[in-house]
């Protein structure tokens, strides 16, 4: 799993984007994978992120920015789909 490097800094992103963003890229430790953490967190972290005017595509962008591959980010989509349809997406 891809992790941010160290002394990486989020340009472009205000600093409640930026807690968002490190939060979630720690969450990333497991590929974001369906389990009782993420199941409880990821929702919320989502819907957090699109307080902070964070759009799921930026979110993917970032976390691709520091290494998480395509299918790795796909997760990402998939608690997306369930924060919006409640629904794990596939």
């Amino acid at each position: 799993m891809a992790r941010k490097p160290p002394n990486f800094e989020w340009i472009g992103f205000t600093k409640a984007q930026v807690e968002l963003l490190d939060f979630l890229d720690h969450l990333g430790n497991n590929g974001w994978d369906r389990n009782g953490q993420t199941d409880e967190l990821m929702p919320g972290l989502l819907a957090d992120c699109a307080k902070e005017g964070l759009s799921i595509d930026r979110v993917i962008e970032a976390m691709m920015s520091i290494g998480y591959d395509r299918r790795t980010v796909h997760q990402i989509k998939r608690w997306e789909n369930k924060r919006l349809t409640g629904k794990f997406g596939k």
